[in-house]
């Protein structure tokens, strides 16, 4: 009896796998780079958490509408005295952890999780 596969379908099948190892081996490095993004991105939140959460955003929220004369004018993005730009970006960072957190799961739970 011949176990062998038929050579045709062999071939495909090596050069299908072969083809997904090449784009996993050239995905690689962009995946590491997006890591380091993430770690420095983590980072920045930390900061604007601190300023939110421990009062000074507060502080500088109640100057202004006390009449505080300072320039909110930014490049294009919501200014972080808005009352959701940075709200929103700490929901944006939670959704976007919890998305990589299920599929760091999904990954690790691939043969079992044993």
């Amino acid at each position: 009896m011949n176990d062998l596969p038929p050579q045709a379908e062999a071939q495909a099948r090596i050069d299908h796998i072969q083809k997904l190892y090449r784009e996993w081996t050239q995905l690689l490095p962009k995946l590491e780079a997006a890591h380091q993004d993430w770690l420095h991105g983590e980072a920045i939140m930390r900061e604007l958490a601190q300023f939110y959460f421990e009062g000074e955003y507060s502080r500088y929220h109640q100057a202004l509408e006390n009449g505080l004369d300072v320039n909110l004018h930014t490049q294009g993005e919501y200014s972080i005295m808005s009352e959701d730009a940075l709200w929103n970006a700490f929901t944006e960072q939670q959704s976007l952890a919890w998305q990589r957190l299920r599929s760091a799961v999904a990954v690790l739970d691939r043969d079992g999780g044993d």
